[in-house]
Parts: structure tokens; C-alpha cells; sequence
């Protein structure tokens, strides 16, 4: 931890924490875990600070105390100058209580320091236990995936096939609309002919030849009649295909291409 990343009151709490454990052990005769666990639980009641800068500085403090305690093993000096962080922070009044609390119960500290590796290599290994598994389970999830892709892109093959029957089908369907207009087109020229045939008798009744023309239309009427209706019903019944067609067609469409595109 460096002093520019540390606020004032984040120093502050660090040597409180620090004196806390010194008291715990010099005047009440405390284990140095337990003073440890006591001044932790002190820190976090701290109303200054929140409850991640709280567990920033517990961590910083055994961080310290641990690394103080390995160099319990040898060097003590030379580790204090490599150690030696900022006056404003690691000064000799604070390292002299780091290597107090050392001296005070070497063997405990050291106890307690190779405590402190071995929870975090505990923590690290059950890290990495999860880790493993959920490497494991995503393994199966892409093959799973991967599986599903080549079955979809199959779809989409087949999908392609269909769409190709379904134009198909769309353009000999505009063919029997095609044949359905011409139909209607006959029959309108065929009710055109009555109509002139019918005012021309009407405009002259003695004339023998308006009147066989009349007659002749007279039958081809009943054919006209029946011919409207067959063309209502083939209208009406094309119409409903075409709506349920466009819809789908309008459906397909909108989520295929449109969802795509966005």
C-alpha cells in the first residue's frame, strides 16, 4: 500500500489497529491471533471508515505483521530498508510496534503469520476448486452449444429449401390471380354486348333484328348470372388465402429480417 493511496484517516486507523494489537498483547497477555481478531472487530465498528476500507486496512496490517515476521527469519534491517515505504507512514515509531509485536512472541508470531499463508493458500486453492469446476461446466456448455449451431444451421438449409417452394408457390398463385382478372374481364365485355344489344331494342322495338339479338342474350344472361357467381366465390375464397398468406409471409418477415437488423 502506498501513501498517496491512503487517506489521512486510513493512516490513522492502520496505527490504531496496530497500537490495539500492541496493548492486547503487552498489558493483557492476548494471543497475537486473538489480539489480531480483537482489533479487526474494533476496526470495523469505526464509523469513519466504510466496510471495505475497514477490511483494506485488517488485510494491509497482517500483510505486514507477516511479512515483519518472516523477516524475523534473518535480516531484519535489510528487509526494513527495503520494506520502508514513506515517512508518513511506515515511520520507525510504527516499524519499532511491528517488530515489538514480533519480539514479544516470536514463536506465536511466526505460528501466526504461517497461519495467514496458509488461509490464504486455502482460500486460493478453494478459488481455484470452483474455478475448475466452472471451467468444466462451461466445457459442456459450448459443446452443448456448439451441437445446437450445427442442428440450427441444418434448419437453416432446409428453411432456405422452403422458402424457395414458397416463392415458388407465391408466383403461381399471382399466375391464378392473373387468370382470375382476365375471367372477370371476359365477363365484364360479355355484359357490355348485352347492354347494347338490350338499347338497341329498346330504342327501336320493331326491328326484327334488335329483337333476335335480344332473344339470343336472353339465354346467355342465365350463363352471365351463373358465371358472377362463380367468380364472387373464387374472389372471396382467393381473398382469405391471400390474407392468411401475407400475414404469415408479413409475420416471418418482421422477425427474421427486421430482428436481425437491429
Amino acid at each position: 500500500m502506498k501513501t498517496q493511496e491512503l487517506s489521512e484517516k486510513m493512516i490513522k486507523a492502520y496505527q490504531n489497529m496496530l497500537e490495539t494489537i500492541e496493548t492486547l498483547i503487552e498489558k493483557e497477555g492476548k494471543p497475537l491471533k486473538e489480539a489480531v481478531q480483537i482489533a479487526e472487530e474494533k476496526l470495523s465498528k469505526w464509523k469513519e471508515l466504510t466496510n471495505e476500507e475497514s477490511q483494506k486496512i485488517s488485510a494491509e496490517v497482517k500483510n505486514d505483521l507477516q511479512s515483519v515476521g518472516e523477516a524475523l527469519k534473518g535480516a531484519k534491517n535489510a528487509y526494513k530498508e527495503q520494506f520502508k515505504i514513506d515517512a508518513d507512514y511506515l515511520t520507525d515509531a510504527i516499524w519499532e510496534k511491528l517488530s515489538k509485536i514480533a519480539d514479544v512472541a516470536t514463536e506465536e508470531f511466526l505460528a501466526f503469520t504461517e497461519d495467514l499463508k496458509e488461509r490464504a493458500h486455502k482460500v486460493r486453492m478453494d478459488e481455484h476448486a470452483n474455478e475448475h469446476k466452472e471451467h468444466l461446466r462451461w466445457y459442456s456448455d459450448h459443446d452443448f452449444w456448439i451441437n445446437e449451431i450445427e442442428v440450427w444451421k441444418k434448419d437453416h438449409q432446409q428453411a432456405l429449401k422452403k422458402l424457395q417452394a414458397i416463392e415458388s408457390s407465391i408466383k403461381k398463385h399471382t399466375d391464378l390471380l392473373e387468370e382470375h382478372a382476365q375471367a372477370i374481364r371476359a365477363h365484364e365485355k360479355l355484359d357490355h354486348e348485352h347492354e347494347e344489344v338490350m338499347v338497341s331494342y329498346e330504342t327501336d322495338p320493331t326491328s326484327h333484328i334488335a329483337e333476335e339479338e335480344d332473344d339470343k342474350y336472353i339465354a346467355i344472361h342465365d350463363q352471365e348470372r351463373q358465371e358472377h357467381e362463380k367468380q364472387a366465390a373464387l374472389h372471396n375464397s382467393m381473398k382469405k388465402k391471400h390474407r392468411e398468406m401475407m400475414a404469415i409471409i408479413n409475420h416471418l418477415y418482421k422477425h427474421v429480417v427486421e430482428e436481425v437488423e437491429k
